[in-house]
């Protein structure tokens, strides 16, 4: 297979070099603005065709974020019809005749439209042939959830797997939480390691009043993006064309976003982004009762400076603090069935306190000359600094409850009786270093995209946790000795789990990416598109306690290759196939014991995904249904476990396994400007642990079918009132319990179900608040009211495991938040 992946590269590369080689015989560059706010306008298509010639094909570009493009290879000699076109402004049009060798510029305003066409033309457009969603800004704004954000409503999307809603972690196409490559600007972003579950973790690190633009593919990406086996998440920060502010607060938390231009010819742009979030008030629905103090800040930037025409700086800044408190009281849990029904109540000593900070600053330089050239470097320094210190006692009684001999009354019998006590004390540093070069060359039939990027990570990791469980079939209490008695020796505790290191590593990355895209039309009207790639990865690991050293090289191929029949329906035909690498971060080398294994091998996956782009009015408006069917072949896996959301991985064993599923995508406009759909999707995801003799067994993310819903809308008399839906509905995770042998069965955590729901009225809408003197200078104004959890039913994240006297095991879920309200309030100026 490797084989056949080079000799189809080389094929589409020899063909695409052969067309690049040809030589422009004319070319046209210039810029696109606005003739609103004079700005340039980015994404506007640009087209030149042959007047009369209904059998040659178009050439065609999108305009870059500073309105700029480049056409080459035009005709000479003959009449042209060059047009520009943008959705919501006035498409401009000129005819043209070029001679040999012309190099033309020719600059465009598109002024205001006087019909409203639909958003859907160019984003779609561009995303429909790469194997990535765009997702709507507006859809963020309307999300709803207690972690509102990018992440939140990426989990509605089909293959993307996350049962819990206090976290923005999730799983796609049954890869780990750490197979997911998230970008802001071009920069990669890295999560903390140490965080267990969802109360812990705090806000994204995506700030949604800053995203512009949102794309997202579960599998089958382009070589331009990196080395993970799952998804990717690219994110960009707008750059401002106009001075905005915004602020934002509810029951969660506080926000401000600011942004503008400023400077001579308004040459410097800003965009500042503030927030304050708390889970106080979410964690008040929890079992667990206890003094909880949880501070999420964070401060991000882009700072933009256009030195000229062909040249721009912008920086991109963020920082963040996230601290959370517990000193627990108690906890009340029952569970069971109608037939037998347990209680279990906790009463707890000590505290928790854990941080993760998190600081990044990356400096941007385009240079963009009207050659047909777009050169990009990006130097970036990210910083994360986690500890995680607790000490909690946990004494726990287990009662069964049974009916009393009078009518409402509750018997309880007492089952067992035990104490837990954990203990940690984990400090994890982590630096990252890098400096890239990107490259875009316009041509004809399409682009070639280059880069070349150097990495450097260092990681020092100080851990001392244990756990001790004193009840029965654990620990025995010390025994006294008895003199003149050989047998009656005492006996010390036995620590369930230990783990004490100290690591130091540090890696050096050279990562290197090829990419040429291929357009061209048959003589009956179909278009095709290629994007054939290839990546190149070399890197060196060191272990500088134990004076260990691992090197690899990865080369991973990939194609994409769509066809858009010439039929009256707008149908699409897509198929992405390659090799997907991921070579081991820090997490992948620990073992439970805190010992490194740097020979850990990289993962891979081979992926074959095939796509049906369906776009199609119904009832004049709007929609997309896009259907996909996926396999991939992983080998060289790391095992691992994941209790609620810490992943536990087993560097000292390896597997392969596979992952196949189809997912089914309707999304549409019900009202203009909001965007809805409904997904389903189905999937198996399998592994194979060589030498554990127990064959294939599930994934830990394996979950079989998800059914989710986001639903937009208005009443037509009241278009100032907006609604909001987010349902999911999906089958639970795989897990496994403390000191299981057995692995021949699957246990499966129960089925995810939630809605939320909001209510949002704009109140600048209404006309009597609009009329008021003192909002003369407020865009907007959104009061919103947010159910979580609509119908309070009860998820299960994970399971503590108790015993009883007789030394039965009884798995007690921990259940996340129940039904809650939240007032917000939003002012836009």
């Amino acid at each position: 297979m490797f084989s056949k992946c080079h000799h189809i590269l080389a094929f589409f590369l020899l063909v695409s070099a052969f067309a690049f080689g040809q030589g422009p015989a004319a070319n046209i560059y210039g810029k696109v603005r606005s003739s609103v706010d004079n700005r340039p306008v980015e994404f506007a298509t640009v087209m030149v065709s042959v007047l009369g010639d209904t059998v040659a094909a178009p050439v065609g570009t999108l305009t870059d974020n500073a309105g700029n493009y480049s056409l080459d290879g035009l005709p000479v000699g003959k009449a042209l019809l060059f047009r520009v076109s943008f959705s919501g402004l006035s498409s401009y049009y000129d005819t043209l005749t070029l001679v040999a060798g012309t190099r033309l510029c020719l600059d465009c305003m598109l002024a205001p439209a006087s019909t409203q066409l639909h958003t859907v033309t160019v984003t779609d457009e561009r995303s429909r042939t790469r194997s990535l969603t765009h997702i709507d800004v507006q859809s963020i704004d309307n999300n709803v959830g207690p972690n509102s954000g990018v992440e939140s409503i990426i989990k509605t999307l089909p293959d993307v797997a996350s049962n819990n809603e206090m976290s923005s972690q999730y799983s796609v196409r049954g890869g780990s939480f750490d197979e997911n490559l998230v970008y802001i600007n071009d920069v990669e972003i890295y999560r903390p390691s140490l965080i267990r579950s969802g109360q812990q973790e705090g806000m994204s690190i995506v700030n949604s009043d800053m995203v512009h633009h949102l794309f997202f593919s579960p599998g089958g990406f382009e070589a331009v993006y990196g080395d993970r086996m799952s998804s990717v998440l690219d994110i960009t920060y707008a750059r401002p064309t106009e001075n905005r502010a915004r602020l934002s607060a509810s029951f969660l938390g506080f926000t401000a976003h600011a942004q503008g231009l400023a400077g001579k010819e308004q040459r410097f742009s800003y965009s500042v982004g503030f927030r304050q979030h708390s889970n106080n008030y979410i964690f008040r629905s929890l079992d667990t009762r206890g003094t909880y103090n949880t501070s999420y800040t964070d401060l991000q930037t882009v700072l933009g400076y256009r030195i000229s025409d062909r040249l721009d700086i912008s920086f991109l800044g963020l920082a963040s603090r996230n601290i959370y408190k517990l000193v627990p009281i108690d906890q009340t849990t029952k569970f069971g069935n109608f037939m037998q029904t347990f209680e279990l109540r906790v009463y707890f000593d000590g505290q928790e306190v854990d941080n993760y900070n998190t600081a990044l600053g990356a400096v941007t330089l385009d240079y963009h000359p009207p050659d047909f050239f777009h050169l990009r470097w990006i130097t970036s320094l990210q910083s994360n600094r986690e500890n995680e210190l607790y000490d909690i006692q946990s004494q726990y009684w287990l009662y069964e409850l049974g009916l009393g001999e009078t009518v409402g009354e509750t018997e309880e019998f007492d089952r067992g009786v035990g104490t837990f006590l954990e203990h940690a004390r984990n400090h994890l540093n982590t630096g990252i270093y890098s400096t890239e070069v990107k490259a875009v060359r316009y041509a004809a039939l399409g682009n070639w995209n280059f880069g070349l990027r150097l990495q450097h990570e260092r990681i020092n990791d100080r851990v001392r946790e244990w756990k001790w469980v004193d009840s029965a079939g654990y620990a025995i209490p010390t025994v006294h000795v008895t003199p003149g008695d050989s047998t009656n020796m005492p006996y010390s505790p036995v620590l369930q789990f230990f783990c004490s290191a100290v690591n130091s590593i540090h890696t050096a990355r050279l990562q290197g990416y090829v990419q040429r895209e291929l357009n061209y039309r048959t003589d009956g009207g179909a278009d095709w598109t290629f994007i054939a790639g290839a990546r190149a990865h070399a890197y060196t690991t060191v272990d500088e306690v134990n004076g260990l050293t691992q090197s690899r090289l990865l080369f991973t191929p990939r194609l994409i290759a769509s066809l858009k029949p010439s039929t009256a329906s707008d149908i699409l035909f897509r198929l992405a196939a390659g090799i997907y690498s991921q070579p081991p971060f820090y997490r992948e080398m620990r073992l439970a014991d805190g010992a490194l294994n740097v020979s850990v091998k990289p993962q891979q996956s081979y992926q074959t995904v095939a796509t049906c782009d369906w776009d199609f009015h119904l009832l004049d408006k709007p929609f997309k249904f896009t259907t996909d069917v996926y396999f991939k072949y992983l080998t060289h896996l790391v095992p691992y476990t994941i209790d609620n959301l810490r992943v536990r991985y087993d560097a000292s064993r390896e597997a392969v396994g596979y992952t196949t599923g189809v997912s089914l995508r309707l999304n549409g406009e019900f009202v203009p400007q909001l965007e809805s759909w409904v997904s389903l999707s189905f999937m198996t995801s399998q592994q194979d642990i060589i030498g554990d003799d127990y064959g294939w067994m599930a994934r830990p993310t394996n979950q079989r079918v998800a059914f989710k819903m986001f639903l937009q809308d208005n009443l037509p008399d009241m278009p100032w009132w907006c609604m909001s839906l987010q349902l999911i509905a999906a089958a639970g995770m795989p897990f496994t319990y403390p000191f299981q042998t057995d692995f021949s069965r699957d246990y499966y955590l129960p089925a995810y179900f939630r809605v939320d729901w909001g209510n949002t009225l704009r109140l600048r809408s209404i006309r009597r608040i609009a009329d008021a003197r003192i909002f003369r200078h407020v865009d907007d104004i959104q009061l919103s009211l947010e159910v979580f959890n609509l119908f309070n039913y009860k998820n299960v994240v994970s399971y503590l495991w108790v015993s009883d006297y007789d030394n039965v095991y009884y798995g007690v879920p921990n259940f996340l938040t129940a039904r809650q309200l939240n007032l917000k309030l939003t002012v836009s100026f």
